[in-house]
């Protein structure tokens, strides 16, 4: 298995870390290999534990998001801000206090990528990959690059359709299966966090998982993981069009291969 080491490409994995890392996602996709299955019990990918400090104690409720807290659901940002620092630290404001730190890399060796939001002098405004979801912070601007990103991801819940996006025209577009009344897939503005080449193309995550930056509303905890979403492949196309995974967005192999390709890290990925 394969996962990304860069902010873009899925990369062999050979330092001894990066191994056990790997070890442990074939483990748990094992664990897991029904898991997408109507019926079944779990269908969230494993997530790490981010170390923020205070951060999930700190108030949501602030002036427009313009400090830490919860901003709209939804956002137009088209940009991504890749952490260009061993440790990223997050504050609640620009000359803020810090909240804690965040790794280089996620659980899965990839390099982090977040969503920017705004900037303000010497500073960012980041989605963070966390709970509750649209959660924001401001990090140093020397401490990220900021790109832009072309290419967004738009899934429609009522029509169950994935649609993709780039500069007004349509790259690609397919339906997909989105999460139970029980268990919804959340609604909002969420990213592209990691790109996992799964070790089974043949198994419930199919070939491809890509790794969300938000998580179930209603599973806290379920296989192991955190209930982070992602979007991924099936191996039971006739779940397609149907409300019937844990809150995961399932797509055809093909169309999930060809979107592991073409959309980089930090993608925005719109759920309404």
């Amino acid at each position: 298995m394969s996962t990304t080491t860069n902010t873009d490409t899925p990369t062999q994995m050979t330092s001894g870390r990066r191994w056990l890392t790997m070890v442990a996602l074939s483990l748990l996709l094992a664990l897991v290999s029904t898991a997408c299955l109507p019926g079944s019990d779990d269908d969230s990918l494993s997530s790490e534990s981010v170390d923020l400090g205070t951060v999930a104690a700190a108030t949501t409720d602030t002036e427009a998001g313009a400090n830490y807290g919860a901003t709209d659901a939804y956002s137009p940002s088209k940009t991504r801000a890749i952490v260009v620092v061993d440790q990223l630290t997050v504050y609640d404001g620009p000359n803020g206090s810090p909240l804690g730190t965040m790794a280089s890399t996620t659980e899965y060796g990839t390099n982090r990528v977040l969503l920017a939001e705004a900037t303000k002098d010497d500073w960012v405004r980041v989605r963070l990959p966390m709970r509750p979801n649209h959660v924001t912070a401001w990090v140093a601007a020397d401490d990220v690059k900021l790109e832009n990103v072309e290419p967004t991801v738009e899934v429609d819940l009522a029509t169950r359709t994935l649609t993709v996006r780039s500069a007004g025209t349509v790259l690609a577009q397919t339906t997909v299966a989105i999460g139970s009344d029980e268990n919804p897939t959340p609604r909002g503005t969420f990213y592209i966090t990691d790109k996992l080449e799964t070790p089974d193309p043949g198994g419930a995550y199919g070939p491809f998982a890509l790794g969300l930056s938000g998580y179930s509303e209603t599973l806290s905890e379920f296989g192991g993981g955190n209930g982070q979403i992602g979007i991924h492949g099936t191996n039971d196309p006739s779940s397609l069009g149907q409300a019937v995974s844990h809150g995961c967005i399932r797509l055809p192999n093909d169309v999930v291969s060809q979107l592991a390709e073409l959309l980089p890290l930090g993608t925005p990925v719109h759920v309404a």
